[in-house]
Order: C-alpha cells, then structure tokens, then sequence
C-alpha cells in the first residue's frame, strides 16, 4: 500500500524529548502477552482487511455513570522527514484523565477506506499508581502527498466491562500554510477538526494561531447545504495554550464548517478560512405506516422509492466531489503588471474557494527545486482543470521574473489534449479582445469575468449549487478595474506601405483633373469645328493641373502646343514639341 502512516508513540510524564517513541515501561510488541514489570505493551501500525473491517459504530459513545469522558486532543505541527527531504503535516493525539485499559485508534481516508491504519494500546495494572498524566500518540504522515485530503480518526477505548468509541472528522492541512516559516496572519490557516459521534450535536474544535499572530477571536459559519441555511458565531479564545471548542444543534442534511481568525489586517470576514469535510445527517425517523387499499397506490409508491434512491445516488455523488479539493492551473501572457494582479487576485480567491489553484508568480518560489520548467510539468500533469485567460496585446512587458511558462503550458496541452484526462476553460477579460486567447483554447467552455466568477467556482467543483461564507470576491473585481485604467489597446497596423505611394496624388484629385483635361479638348474640337478640314489643330495641355507631383501651385499656365494633320485615328509621337 502506497499510503503508510508512521505512529510513534510518547508518554509524558515532566519532559517531552522528541528523541523518545515510548518509554522504557511501555514494549514495543506484536502479541499482547504482558512480562514482569511491564506496564504498557503497543503494537506496530496494522493496515488490511482487519483493519479496514473493524466496526466502532454500534459501541456506543459515552462511558456508563460513573467513568469519567476521556479528554482527548487533536494537534496539527509540521514534521521534517529528512530521509526525503521535505517537509509534512503531523498530528498529536493526547488523552488525559486516563482510566481505561485498553485503547484502539485508526486513521482512514473518507474517500478510500483501503487507506486505513490502526493502533492498539494495552495497560496493565493500576493506572492510577503511574506517574501518567498525558498519553500522546505523533502520527507523521510518510510525506505531503496526504494533505488537503479528508480524514477521519475513530478511537475506541476499553475499561474492565465497558467500552466506547468516539470519530473525528478533518481535513489534513498543507503543511506550508500552519508551518513556524509562515510571517503574514493572512496566509495562516487555523486546523478544525469535528466530532460527529453525535447525530444532534457537532462539537468543533479550533486549534489557535501562534501566539506571534495575536488572534484571539474566530469566526464561524455551519452551513447547510439542503436548507441553504447558515449559523454563524463568533468564539474568543480566553487561554492562547487551550484548543477551543463549540457544540452545534443540527439536523437533517449535510453540513460543513468554515472557520476564520479575525485580524485586523484582513477583511471583516476574516482572514484564510478553513473548510471541514461534509458531514451528512440523518436523524433516527419515525415509523412511518402504509396501508395499500387498492393497486392503485402501487405506482406512485414506486415512484417515490425511484425518486428517493435518485436523489441519495445524488447526495453521495455530490459528498464524493465536494470532499475533494481540485487543482487546477492558471495559464496567462505576463504582457502587462496590471494584467499579473489581476490573475494573483483570482489565484488567492480561488483558494479561499477551496480550490488548489496553481500560479507560477506564488507557486515556484515555494517549489522544492525552483525550476519553473520542472513547477509547469509538475503543476499541469497534477491539475484537474487546465484554465487559458486571455491576456492583452501591449507593448509592455511586465517586470516579473519568469517567463515563457505559458508557452511551456501550451505545449503541454498540445501534448495532452488527445488524451481527454483533464478539464480545459477559457477566461474572457473585460481589458482583452475575444481574438487575444492563444488560438489553443478558442474552442475550450468560457467565461467572463468578473460576472460568472460564482459559474467558474461551480464548473471546477463539478456541483450544480455550492457556498462560501467569509470569502469576498472585492479584491479580485478592484484589481480588473485598475487593469482597465491602465492597460492601453493598442492597434498594430500590420498592411505595407509602398515609397512611392506618397509620391501620387489623391484619388479625388486625380479625377478632378482627369474632368478638366476632357473640358479642354471638347472646347477645342468645338472650335475646330468651324474652320477647314485642312487647318491644324492645336491641343493644349496643362502639365500642372495634372498635379503629377502632388503640388498645388499658382502662377502663369505654360501651355506646350504641337501641329497634326486631318488623322483621326493616327497618334504620331514625333509631333510633339519635346
């Protein structure tokens, strides 16, 4: 199995050296056969059939009067792997008031349970006698490619005739957005995670920011997406060490959570949000009694069972799409500065749209190798949609640092197209000519902006109907107004001109002097007419009313004069008087 978790279990007692995977009290073993002075035996992670099988939901939720509830904690960190030389998400799971014997827990991916790994804890003797306050188990992932996944975490705990098992529910965080390196609030994304063991009671729990960061208030919103309903509250964190934590009524549907620290340098919404998994609720229903008294009630009956298993069909469908978070690539001509903000806007509110989208001004730099060459092949062969904006025609070129990357996508999708894996649109600019999309894309679905940003969100999704609370759209519609201002069309006249073009008259001009040529010789055949046949004819020509040169000058007519015979079909060139 390709998807390995790394359990390393730590049990603190004053001191916490990250060196220590269990104590000396608690074995390592693969059988839980118990040797003197042993008072912990674990086991290795466990993956397979038995683990994917184990069932915790008919087991009950809460311990029989009497037992205290197990206080349980979910902490997200970073974690270096330097045997691969990178960085990766990683949990703490800690219990405190430990008063049980045995304890189970197992991460499994929501949308592929093969993905599944399991744990097993056994303590002997009396607990109470230990120097045990806290039990941690530290899970690193095997490396990044888990993250922005939906998980689940199910753990069961034991004691002498009881048992019960509680689930959690989460998304695992990019590690780049919750590690020490992050400086700006506004790009810190707070870890959630839920406990649905509940069906009339979701209890959210809220990691805190850093202290370095100041935040002391978060806002919430659960939404519904049957009612199209929203509940919105603001909590205070009180205790900057503490993990905060709210109980929601809910019922019937399926329900997400988006929570945002409150700063005062990022919008009243917040800033970054963090987005749960969907949670379905189905309240336990009443008995519901159907008396057929004729046959005439057998086909609307069937009718309804049709239409109910359509729509869960489509529910499970719409959890299965909306559980996962696209990539997508955006792909532009950096042609003008004004025209690189307005792509970084929409890049920043498509992940505040849950959606991964990959640009190159944000994205290399934060590469593992910088290569913009090696970023493109990486981004586009990963990416679920392929979006070409149009981009304008200037002859400015913005002052950014990588270049070409559009050209390199371009041939990628030349490559690529034929095989019909991906998704490709078109983004339409108020600043850009329909004509200014790289002639690749001019088939591909469009979409103008700003006015169908909301279409856009839905179309990457693959959902018909999807919300967002505390993401506001401000930034990215200021920014295509400011490129409207400063972006400047300019036409290129491509026709070519001849030298000698300048040197003939005008159209109009020719002709004008064209009709008084003909004037002048209609009155001198008029004149002719009334002497003999045998006197000469004088034609008088104007060389400069033909404005050959394209002057207009005043001044004395020279007139050139030359003798013909009686010939009125014959044209001799050696009568004129050159």
């Amino acid at each position: 199995m390709y998807k390995v978790l790394f359990i390393l279990v730590c049990i603190i007692v004053q001191d916490v050296y990250a060196s220590y995977c269990y104590p000396d009290f608690c074995q390592n073993t693969t059988n839980f056969i118990p040797e003197s002075q042993e008072q912990c035996l674990l086991q290795p992670v466990k993956r397979g059939e038995d683990c994917k099988e184990m069932r915790f939901e008919n087991l009950g939720h809460v311990p029989p009067s009497g037992k205290a509830l197990a206080q349980v904690s979910l902490t997200a960190y970073v974690k270096d792997l330097e045997d691969i030389n990178e960085k990766a998400t990683a949990f703490n799971f800690s219990i405190t008031n430990i008063n049980f014997d045995r304890l189970i827990t197992r991460y499994q991916n929501l949308g592929d349970e093969e993905t599944s790994s399991c744990h097993r804890v056994k303590f002997y003797g009396n607990v109470t006698t230990y120097p045990l306050k806290e039990f941690h188990l530290s899970c690193p992932f095997s490396n990044n490619s888990f993250e922005n996944n939906p998980y689940r975490l199910e753990y069961l705990i034991s004691g002498d005739n009881y048992e019960y098992s509680r689930k959690l529910v989460f998304i695992v965080p990019n590690h780049r957005f919750i590690d020490q390196t992050v400086k700006d609030v506004a790009f810190y994304t707070p870890f959630i995670y839920i406990d649905v063991s509940d069906a009339s009671i979701l209890t959210l729990y809220i990691q805190p920011l850093p202290q370095r960061f100041n935040v002391s208030k978060y806002r919430v919103w659960m939404m519904n997406n049957d009612t199209n309903s929203t509940k919105e509250v603001t909590l205070e964190n009180y205790n900057i060490n503490q993990t905060i934590h709210h109980n929601f009524s809910v019922d019937n549907g399926v329900l997400y959570f988006k929570v945002a620290a409150l700063h005062p340098i990022c919008h009243k919404y917040g800033c970054i949000n963090s987005t749960s998994p969907f949670i379905s609720i189905k309240q336990p229903s009443h008995r519901l009694l159907i008396m057929i008294i004729s046959f005439i009630w057998i086909p609307p009956v069937i009718l309804y069972v049709i239409y109910h298993t359509y729509k869960l069909y489509k529910k499970k469908e719409i959890l299965k799409r909306a559980e996962r978070k696209p990539k997508c690539l955006l792909v532009y001509s950096p042609s003008h500065m004004a025209h690189v903000n307005v792509m970084i806007d929409l890049a920043r509110y498509l992940r505040y749209c849950n959606i991964n989208a990959m640009i190159d001004t944000l994205d290399i730099a934060e590469s593992t190798n910088k290569d913009p060459v090696l970023w493109c092949n990486e981004s586009f062969h990963s990416a679920d949609a392929i979006i070409i904006a149009t981009s304008p025609q200037t002859d400015e070129i913005a002052p950014v640092i990588y270049r070409n990357i559009d050209n390199q996508a371009l041939r990628l999708l030349k490559e690529n197209y034929p095989r019909r894996n991906k998704r490709y649109y078109a983004l339409q600019f108020p600043y850009c000519k329909a004509n200014d999309i790289p002639k690749e894309a001019r088939q591909f679905k469009r979409f103008t902006m700003p006015e169908e940003l909301d279409k856009l969100v839905k179309t990457v999704h693959e959902v018909e109907y999807i919300r967002f609370f505390g993401v506001s759209d401000k930034d990215f519609v200021d920014s295509i107004k400011l490129a409207k201002l400063q972006i400047v069309k300019t036409e290129r006249n491509f026709q070519a001109v001849e030298e000698n073009d300048l040197l003939l008259p005008d159209l109009q001009l020719k002709t004008r002097n064209s009709e008084i040529l003909q004037l002048k010789e209609v009155d001198m055949k008029n004149t002719d007419s009334s002497m003999n046949s045998t006197v000469l004819k004088n034609f008088n020509t104007n060389i400069e009313e033909l404005n050959l040169l394209g002057d207009a000058t005043d001044g004395n007519v020279q007139t050139f004069c030359f003798n013909s015979t009686n010939r009125d079909s014959e044209f001799r060139i050696d009568t004129f008087n050159l």
